[in-house]
């Protein structure tokens, strides 16, 4: 359908379509899954190369931001921003449903 617009003593119409492709992807995250943060500078004491003990307490919990998406070479593709953090813990299995558009 055309946009026409009209202003005064002129008249413009745009007339354009564009395919757009849609893929959705789900990923389910198990329950033993993701619960642990990899960032060296947050859980790793370096003076004795163990795991600082907020890390390991009753407190610390760990939450899912992002979701990557891969090839088969390993090479990130994507990278998807979740709506809200996503809490994950040893006894939350989750089902991430993306909807890519292109």
């Amino acid at each position: 359908m055309p946009l026409i617009v009209h202003s005064g003593s002129f008249s413009v119409s745009f007339k354009n379509e564009q395919p757009i492709y849609e893929h959705e992807v789900r990923c389910l995250v198990k329950e033993s899954d993701f619960n642990l943060s990899y960032n060296p500078t947050l859980a790793v004491n370096y003076a004795s190369g163990s795991v600082k003990d907020f890390a390991t307490g009753s407190d610390f919990y760990t939450y899912a931001t992002a979701l990557g998406l891969y090839n088969d070479n390993n090479e990130l593709l994507a990278v998807a921003k979740l709506s809200r953090p996503l809490l994950k813990d040893f006894t939350k299995e989750a089902l991430v449903r993306l909807k890519l558009d292109f």
